[in-house]
This record gives C-alpha cells, structure tokens and sequence, in this order.
C-alpha cells in the first residue's frame, strides 16, 4: 500500500505552522466512500415512532458533479488557497430541496450539527460556503483530492483555542469564508465559532426551521424561551436533546439529565464559560464560552431542566 505525504504551510493566526500530513492511500472502495454525502428530508414525527424519519434520501457522490478549481479565503485555516469542489448552493440546487424546507443541517463526521438558513440568500452570500474535494498541497502544485491538513491540539492553541480539540477531515472540507454564523451573537464572534470545529461533512438534512427549533420550545415560561435561545446561539451545534440535533457533545437530556449533573446554575456557568489551562492536555474539549454571562447561564440552565422533564413537541412542518 502506497503512502502520500504532503506537506502544507498554514497560517493559524500570527504563527506560521508547517503542517505534515502522512497516511496510507485507501482502497478504491473507501475512495469511492470519501467523495459521498448523504441527503435527506427530515419526515414528520409519528406517533409512537422513533424520531428523526428520513424521506426522500439519497447519497451525492462528489466526484460525479461539475467541480470547480477556485481560490478561496478559509475562515478555518485563516489563509486562501485553492480548492476543488461545489458551492454548497449549487449541490442543493441539484438535490432539488422540497418547497417546505428551508434549513439544511449540515451533519459532520465528528457528530456536530450546523443549521444553515439555505433560503436566507444574505446568509448564503456572507458565509459563501464551498464543499471542498480536494486542496492544493504546495504553491503552484496540483489540488489533491481529500488532502486535508489535520489541525493538531498545538496549532489550535496557537490560535487562541487553548482548549480546542484536533480536527482531522476525509474526502471533503466545508470552507466558509468567515467565522460568522447566523445564530451566534454579535458578542460572541470572537471567541466562538462553529466552523472553527467542524471536520468532514456526511450528511445533509433537509427539514423546515420553525419545525425544526420547535422540538425544542418546551413549557416554562420567559426564562426558559430565553434559555432555549442560549442553546440556539452557542449549544446546539454540539448537543442535542433526546436524540435530536448534534451529537459531539452528551445528549441533554438521555442518559443523564445535564441540569442534574450541573444541578445549580452557577454551577453550570463555571462548567461552560472556563476551562482549565491544561484542558487540551486532559482532553476537555468543549470551548469556554467565555461570551456567556452567569445570567445567561441561569436561564440556560432552566431551559435544561424544562427540556429534561417536559415533553419535547414532535417535529411537524406545516
């Protein structure tokens, strides 16, 4: 089996880190696997029935479509360079999303979920985000399919993510030109950021966004709506709540209810705005969420508790 080293130059932030990537060159089987994406709508819950029901799927083999070679600034390696791909616009286009939906929820191989407003064509247009295949290894040289460097936990301390876990990527990339994402807050923009933990796309879902979220608008009051948008700007992307949405992060709610285990909110602030400095070391991946205030913590917390002993709404689109 032959082996493909490539080397590439990253700048993460002000540190110019060479990057080696090595690994053993797949089967044709697994190549073919690399270059695909699942795609699906999101049914109506029934009754009685797991949640989740996938209609109308289908798997899009990346190499099959028209790919283009662009140069593109990355929010997440903060450099340009040229990538071979499909603009995540055009690949929907060609799935030909139902009229109904109007969020895709990007599914990673590392469990996180991120919604993206697909119709919104501002959103679509500030984020521009690419499906990459491939990247070009070395200046001038030739774009290499499913050559990613892997972001090692020392390169993303470099960046001011001390506590940051390593990203590895297999057969695509979404690049996206800016950190930016639709639902994190205005104060949040510099400390925290989806994309910056994102790792190899594999699965698109289709589904209707005011359905979506109201899975999980659970009974409370003012507080727990206002907990329901924490999770919205800074948790979802990770976590879900009784199996529904991210997965990288412990489920809200099954097997352990979170606000038992954090069972005050202090204790709750301190879990989720500080880490300790040697976080990455002892494999504490979660990022501070140091934009979260102990107020906003409390209301998160009453929202977890709600979302733990009320009953979640099934997801029904109109």
């Amino acid at each position: 089996m032959k082996t493909t080293i490539a080397t590439v130059t990253l700048v993460l932030s002000t540190a110019l880190i060479p990057v080696t990537l090595a690994r053993a060159a797949p089967p044709a089987a697994a190549k073919a696997k690399e270059s695909t994406i699942d795609v699906w709508v999101r049914g109506k819950d029934a009754p009685g029935a797991a949640r989740g029901v996938r209609l109308a799927a289908r798997t899009v083999d990346l190499d099959t479509l028209p790919l283009e070679t662009i140069e593109i600034y990355d929010a997440q390696y903060q450099q340009a360079n040229a990538y071979r791909g499909i603009f995540l616009g055009a690949l929907l286009e060609r799935v030909a999303p139902d009229a109904g939906t109007d969020l895709a929820i990007l599914h990673f191989a590392n469990g996180m979920a991120i919604p993206l407003p697909f119709r919104d064509r501002e959103v679509m247009k500030r984020l521009d985000p690419f499906v990459a295949r491939g990247m070009r290894a070395e200046a001038n040289g030739p774009v290499v399919n499913g050559l990613f460097p892997r972001i090692t936990k020392k390169e993303a301390r470099s960046d001011g993510r001390a506590d940051a876990r390593p990203i590895a990527f297999t057969g695509n990339k979404v690049v996206v030109i800016e950190r930016w994402h639709p639902a994190v807050p205005a104060k949040a923009l510099g400390v925290f950021s989806p994309w910056t933990h994102a790792d190899t796309l594999v699965g698109i879902e289709l589904a209707s966004a005011p359905a979506y979220y109201a899975q999980f608008d659970v009974p409370g009051g003012a507080d727990v709506h206002k907990g329901l948008e924490q999770f919205q700007q800074s948790c979802q992307f990770c976590h879900g709540a009784r199996g529904v949405g991210a997965k990288l992060g412990w489920d809200f709610v099954e097997p352990t209810p979170m606000y038992s285990y954090r069972p005050k909110p202090r204790n709750l602030f301190f879990h989720v705005a500080y880490k300790p400095s040697d976080a990455a070391e002892r494999g504490l991946m979660m990022p501070a969420m140091r934009h979260m205030t102990e107020a906003d913590a409390a209301v998160l917390w009453r929202w977890l508790k709600a979302v733990a002993t009320e009953t979640m709404p099934a997801y029904s689109p109109k």
